[in-house]
């Protein structure tokens, strides 16, 4: 509720962006006037968390592309012991449903008939990632350079990651032509034949 002690400052804004958000608060059945008010608190509050609003929007929008192509958050610690007791107790099937796993995830972008599709997909596998303080992807021609370094991932678990990858990659038309793997570090290097 307003008080009329409230000081009130005039503010400038493109009248189009203006326009919008007072359509978006009357959506959200408020006033343009305490939608505003929300905004300012918010960038406050972000502020104090060392985040700026684009980034809290970024971040949001991982969490959301990360549920909607099928990932769940869980206990980081659990995920490596589960992976561990999986590659330990039939390897080759465990690779092969990572690797599967990689296909299908690749597959939604490789699909997708969007020009920048490999791109959108690089970007969210580093984003979807975060247990990798190291992800680097770099394409050169037809040849893309993968480097993942994690000091906290098992053997196991590394292992099955580099396969999720290459599967991913697969589904792009990458075939992997080298590829060193070892406790907490992946480098791959795939090719793509290019048809004339």
């Amino acid at each position: 509720m307003e008080s009329s002690a409230v000081r009130r400052k005039t503010l400038v804004a493109r009248e189009d962006l203006v326009n919008r958000v007072a359509e978006i608060a009357k959506g959200q059945g408020c006033s343009l006037f305490e939608l505003v008010n929300d905004l300012f608190r918010l960038a406050i509050v972000s502020d104090k968390l060392n985040f700026s609003l684009r980034q809290v929007v970024v971040d949001r929008k991982v969490v959301e592309v990360a549920k909607s192509s099928g990932f769940v958050l869980g206990l980081e610690r659990l995920w490596y012991e589960m992976a561990d007791l999986a590659y330990k107790k039939d390897k080759r099937g465990a690779l092969k449903s990572w690797f599967d796993s990689g296909v299908w995830f690749g597959s939604r972008y490789a699909t997708s008939g969007n020009s920048s599709s490999f791109d959108q997909f690089k970007s969210d596998l580093i984003a979807f990632t975060w247990n990798a303080p190291e992800f680097e992807f770099n394409l050169v021609k037809n040849t893309v350079f993968v480097k993942v370094t994690s000091p906290r991932f098992t053997e196991a678990y590394t292992f099955l990651f580099s396969s999720f990858i290459v599967g991913a990659l697969d589904s792009f038309g990458y075939q992997l032509i080298s590829e060193e793997v070892s406790r907490g570090i992946i480098r791959l290097e795939a090719q793509r034949s290019v048809v004339e």
